[in-house]
């Protein structure tokens, strides 16, 4: 038998890593949209020049993300609570999990299209 004293990582993630109100939407700004701002500062019209890759990348992350997401939160193997998030929820998951799909999604692609234009290989590519 586990003795009561141990930490479970829902108490250190819930307790000592995430002391503060809305800490999802937190990590998402500062993990996810801060970096995702200066790339597309710096940019933007490239970016802007792949606007269908972007989208097809988000349809894509949304296809195959929402349904394992979904099915977690609804057999509780996580949990989403508030204080923690904004409490907006939407088709069975919180607002931040919807911002986190999109934006992760974005950033990466942002990243792999910066890597594309300096070592791609652009024969093939229309």
């Amino acid at each position: 038998m586990l003795s009561p004293n141990i930490i479970t990582w829902y108490t250190l993630q819930m307790e000592i890593l995430t002391p503060f109100p809305l800490s999802y939407l937190a990590w998402i700004g500062i993990f996810v949209v801060i970096p995702l701002v200066a790339l597309w500062i710096f940019n933007f019209s490239y970016f802007k020049e792949h606007i269908k890759v972007f989208l097809l990348a988000i349809i894509g992350s949304i296809i195959f993300s929402f349904p394992w997401d979904f099915i977690a939160v609804k057999e509780q193997i996580w949990l989403f609570e508030e204080p923690y998030i904004l409490g907006i929820w939407l088709a069975g998951l919180p607002l931040e999990d919807w911002l986190f799909f999109v934006l992760v999604t974005v950033l990466f692609t942002s990243v792999t299209l910066l890597f594309w234009k300096k070592w791609g290989n652009h024969e093939w590519y229309v």
